[in-house]
């Protein structure tokens, strides 16, 4: 973790400042030049979560202390005192928390895992360039637009996209509920891309910090797409830009038997589904891709199934619907700047 990163985050409950702690730090290398980050740490919130850096990730998840619980046994001597109290204080939260992100966490983590970063696989059948690009057409800015600005990657995955945009602005932050963030992080090769895992209804960053917020197929993997813009785009600053990408509805048949099938499937554990498409759907799709003249590789198409059959929440949207959220939060300049089979992208100006 960069230490300035560490002065951006704040308790994702209270937004306050955060108390750190120094467990350990590592030389990294950034394009031959040797830069000292965090290995390991612990942030300390005033509302006695606290939230442990490991491998150099920030882990800003209220349910952190779950999730994390064998290490902060070994670095936190008080951690059981501090857990005890924390569940005395905050039940229902941490038990919303841990329902709500079990599943969610397993299937993208699992999705994201089997990406090549060394063999360059494509995500969406595009390399490094081809992001760069989707991006620019998606938020409508350039390479000239972007220069000092800071920018949030909600639900950022493997990382690429953060990776790809970083040469032209100041800083990218890139959030992801799971652990996908580790190989994000460990294949990061941009001094000014930073990583945290956090949850987006949850964000661990004052409002008002971020000069454009994107957020590309996330934000309707959760139980309402509306809350979830609600709950995000705080941290934009007033004139900053909205650019989120979500699915629209399809008129297929075969598109609306895989949303039937994916509420059978998402109930599956994560590693049957991988060996249930493996058999059963992967020869099919992978064969008829490849005679459509598509190139891409086994890992590509097992994560374009799982991308569509795993997830617990799916949801779908009208352009219209998208826009009257925005125009509800007082957004101006909304407009969708691309739409292809499978959805869209909106973009809206904060006042």
């Amino acid at each position: 973790m960069n230490y300035q990163f560490s002065d951006l985050l704040k308790c994702p409950l209270t937004k306050t400042t955060l108390r750190f702690e120094l467990i350990s730090e590592f030389d990294r290398t950034y394009n031959n030049i040797v830069t000292k980050e965090v290995k390991e740490g612990i942030l300390f919130s005033d509302t006695g979560f606290v939230f442990p850096v490991i491998d150099g990730i920030p882990r800003m998840l209220i349910e952190a202390h779950l999730d994390y619980a064998e290490w902060f046994r070994e670095h936190l001597p008080n951690f059981d005192t501090v857990k005890k109290e924390l569940h005395s204080k905050y039940p229902g939260l941490i038990r919303h928390c841990v329902k709500k992100n079990r599943k969610t966490k397993q299937s993208f983590a699992f999705e994201w895992g089997l990406l090549n970063y060394e063999k360059q696989d494509k995500v969406w059948h595009d390399d490094e360039a081809g992001l760069e690009n989707l991006f620019f057409n998606e938020s409508e800015e350039n390479a000239t637009t972007l220069k000092g600005k800071r920018i949030i990657d909600v639900g950022c995955g493997h990382g690429l996209n953060a990776r790809a945009i970083a040469k032209f602005c100041d800083n990218v932050v890139g959030v992801e509920l799971g652990k996908s963030i580790e190989n994000a992080y460990k294949n990061n090769s941009c001094e000014n891309v930073w990583f945290a895992q956090a949850d987006l209804q949850f964000l661990p960053f004052a409002n008002h910090t971020f000069d454009i917020l994107l957020s590309g197929g996330v934000l309707h993997h959760t139980p309402n797409t509306e809350l979830a813009v609600c709950n995000v785009e705080p941290v934009l600053k007033p004139s900053g830009k909205l650019c989120i990408w979500l699915y629209h509805q399809q008129k297929s048949i075969i598109h609306n038997f895989l949303n039937n099938l994916r509420k059978l499937t998402s109930r599956m554990p994560i590693r049957l589904q991988f060996v249930a498409y493996l058999i059963f759907i992967f020869p099919v799709t992978y064969s008829f891709k490849r005679l459509k003249g598509r190139k891409l590789n086994w890992r590509e198409e097992m994560i374009d199934l799982l991308d569509t059959l795993s997830p617990v929440y799916r949801n779908e949207h009208r352009h219209d619907e998208a826009a009257s959220w925005l125009n509800k939060k007082g957004y101006t300049n909304i407009k969708v700047t691309t739409a292809g089979q499978y959805g869209f992208s909106i973009v809206g100006t904060k006042i």
